[in-house]
């Protein structure tokens, strides 16, 4: 059987603080620089269809801790009442520190990061067929009648 390898490239971006991806830094929004020239450069690939699933699922939850951070972070601005202001900066803090203990890992693990922007490219993907024996005979047959086409031109 052969290995699924998926390459995850990397679009070079500009790092963002934690303030700037909850929305905080709109000074620096202000007046656009003009962006450097961009180039791809491989940061990881993923060796089968497992690797890519948990990279996946990786990625989904830091995704989804960031739209947390998000939520909370807008909850507490427009909070008036002190307490419940205290507790959720309390909550959006914890979320931050997990969020940044999880994008770590990501940046160790795979050379990726929430502040960035990646290409996911496919290099190469299996397709199966469920059959009976039967037909996976045929079809076995039908493959070296090929290759031995292949071979005698």
């Amino acid at each position: 059987m052969k290995r699924h390898t998926v390459t995850l490239l990397a679009l070079g971006a500009t790092f963002f603080s934690a303030g700037l991806l909850l929305g905080q830094n709109k000074a620096d929004k202000a007046a656009p620089a003009k962006a450097p020239e961009m180039r791809l450069v491989r940061v990881a690939t993923l060796e089968n269809a497992q690797a890519n699933r948990e990279f996946t699922q990786n990625v989904q939850l830091v995704q989804a801790q960031r739209q947390v951070a998000v939520e909370l972070n807008s909850a507490h601005e427009k909070e008036k009442d002190a307490a419940k202001k205290a507790e959720l900066k309390k909550q959006l803090d914890a979320v931050l520190a997990k969020l940044n203990e999880n994008n770590e890992k990501m940046q160790k693990t795979y050379g990726f990061s929430i502040t960035r922007n990646y290409i996911l490219e496919i290099e190469r993907a299996n397709i199966y067929l469920q059959v009976t024996d039967e037909e996976a005979a045929k079809i076995e047959q039908a493959e070296k009648q090929q290759k031995t086409k292949a071979g005698k031109k």
